[in-house]
C-alpha cells in the first residue's frame, strides 16, 4: 500500500502513461489504466492534464474550419476569421493548414496583406496537398504589399506540375500577370494574361478583362477595343462576366480615338448595369466639362462625390480625387454664376436627340391638356336647344 501510495503521488511526474490493452471498450472518465503495472483510475488525473485533452482535439478544429470557409463564400469575413482562429487554436499542434489558407483569404479580402502574409507563410509550411492554390494567394499578396522580389519562387511553386490550362495554371499566369503589371511592366505582363486565356474559344474573365486593360495601359487602344468588344459578342459562356466594367473600358477606348459619342453611350451603358459607378459618373463629368456643359458636368461629378464618401467604395486614394473634384465643382459653379452669358455649349448627337425627346414630350402635353379644356367645354353645353 505504501508503495502504491508513493507511485500515485508522484503521477503529476510521470513521463509516460501505459493504457489497459485487455480493455475493449474507449478511454473515458472513470477508466482504469495502469502505470508501472498497476492499475490506475482515470478520475485520478490531475485538473490540468484533463483540461489540455479537451484543447487539442480534431473535431472543433474541423468545424470552425468548415464554418470559416463557408462564411469567407459568403464575404462574411470578419465572422470568418474569428471562427478560423477558433479553428487553429483547437488544431492540435497548430496544424491547420485549410484554416490558415482561409485565413489568409480573409485578410486579403480586407486589404490587410500583412496578416494574409503571415497566414499564408503558415499554411504553406504546414501544406502537404502539392495544390498550389497557396502560392497563388502568397503572390497576390507580396504584389499588394510591393514586394515584388519575393514572388517569383512563389510562381513557381504554382506551377509546377499544373496542367495546361488548368484552373491553377491559369490563375497561377495571371497572378504573374497581376507582378508584372503592379511594376509598370506592360509587356510581359500581357503575354502572362495571353498564357492565361490559353486556346480559343476563350472563357477567362479574369484574363480577358486582364489583358485588354493591359492593352489600353500601353495606350494600344484599337487592339484593345478589339478585344474587350468580343467578350459582348462571342457566343461562349464567359463565368464571371463583369458588363459594366467592359462598358465603362470601352468607353475609355472610344474617348481615346476621339469618338465621344460613342463613349458616352458606353457609360451610359455602365450605368444601367450600375448606378453607382462612380468611374463611370467621373468619365461623363469630364467628357461634358470639355464639351461645356457645365451643369451636367456639375451633376455628374457630384454623384462621383457622393460615391467616394461612401464607405463600400473602399480605395486608397478616394479622398485626394475627392478633394479635387470638388475644387473643380468650386471652379464651374463660379463660372456659372459670373457675369456675362455663357458661351453655347456644343450640343453631341446624344445631346441633341435628348433636346429633341424633350421637345416633343412638351408639345404631346401642350395637345393633351388642349382635348382635355375641349371636353370640359363640351361637358358644360346644354343638353337641348331650349325651345
Amino acid at each position: 500500500m505504501l508503495l502504491k501510495a508513493a507511485l500515485l503521488a508522484a503521477l503529476p511526474l510521470a513521463t509516460s502513461i501505459c493504457f489497459d490493452t485487455n480493455s475493449n471498450s474507449s478511454f473515458s472518465v472513470g477508466s482504469n489504466f495502469s502505470f508501472a503495472g498497476l492499475p490506475i483510475s482515470a478520475s485520478l488525473l490531475p485538473a490540468a492534464e484533463a483540461k489540455n485533452s479537451q484543447k487539442n482535439t480534431t473535431d472543433p478544429a474541423m468545424k470552425n474550419t468548415k464554418l470559416g470557409k463557408q462564411l469567407f463564400e459568403k464575404g462574411d469575413y470578419d465572422l470568418a476569421i474569428d471562427a478560423l482562429l477558433q479553428a487553429t487554436y483547437f488544431a492540435r499542434n497548430g496544424y491547420a493548414p485549410e484554416a490558415f489558407y482561409y485565413l489568409g483569404k480573409c485578410y486579403m479580402a480586407k486589404s490587410e496583406y500583412l496578416k494574409a502574409y503571415d497566414a499564408l507563410k503558415k499554411h504553406l509550411a504546414q501544406n502537404v496537398s502539392g495544390e498550389g492554390w497557396g502560392n497563388v494567394a502568397m503572390v497576390e499578396t507580396l504584389t499588394a504589399l510591393k514586394r515584388f522580389n519575393e514572388a517569383p519562387p512563389f510562381v513557381a511553386f504554382a506551377l509546377k506540375g499544373a496542367p495546361y490550362q488548368s484552373p491553377i495554371y491559369c490563375a497561377a499566369q495571371v497572378a504573374n500577370a497581376k507582378l508584372y503589371e503592379a511594376q509598370n511592366d506592360f509587356s510581359p505582363a500581357c503575354d502572362y494574361y495571353r498564357n492565361a486565356l490559353g486556346d480559343r474559344p476563350w472563357t477567362y474573365f479574369d484574363a480577358w478583362i486582364g489583358f485588354g486593360e493591359c492593352l489600353m495601359k500601353m495606350k494600344n487602344w484599337s487592339e484593345a477595343y478589339k478585344y474587350l468588344d468580343e467578350m459582348l459578342t462571342t457566343r461562349q459562356t464567359i463565368k464571371g462576366l463583369n458588363y459594366e466594367r467592359v462598358h465603362l473600358d470601352l468607353g475609355i477606348c472610344l474617348l481615346a480615338k476621339g469618338n465621344h459619342q460613342g463613349a458616352i453611350d458606353h457609360w451610359h451603358q455602365c450605368l444601367e448595369y450600375n448606378h453607382d459607378n462612380k468611374e463611370a459618373h467621373l468619365q461623363l463629368a469630364m467628357i461634358l466639362d470639355a464639351e461645356n456643359h457645365i451643369s451636367s458636368a456639375i451633376k455628374e461629378y457630384r454623384n462621383f462625390v457622393r460615391l467616394c464618401d461612401d464607405p463600400k467604395n473602399f480605395a486608397p486614394d478616394k479622398a485626394i480625387r475627392s478633394k479635387q473634384v470638388e475644387t473643380r465643382i468650386a471652379l464651374l459653379e463660379e463660372k456659372l454664376n459670373s457675369a456675362g452669358p455663357a458661351p453655347r455649349a456644343q450640343m453631341t448627337p446624344y445631346m441633341l436627340m435628348q433636346e429633341k425627346k424633350a421637345e416633343q414630350d412638351r408639345i404631346r402635353q401642350e395637345q393633351q391638356e388642349q382635348q382635355r379644356q375641349q371636353e370640359e367645354q363640351m361637358k358644360s353645353l346644354p343638353k337641348d336647344a331650349g325651345f
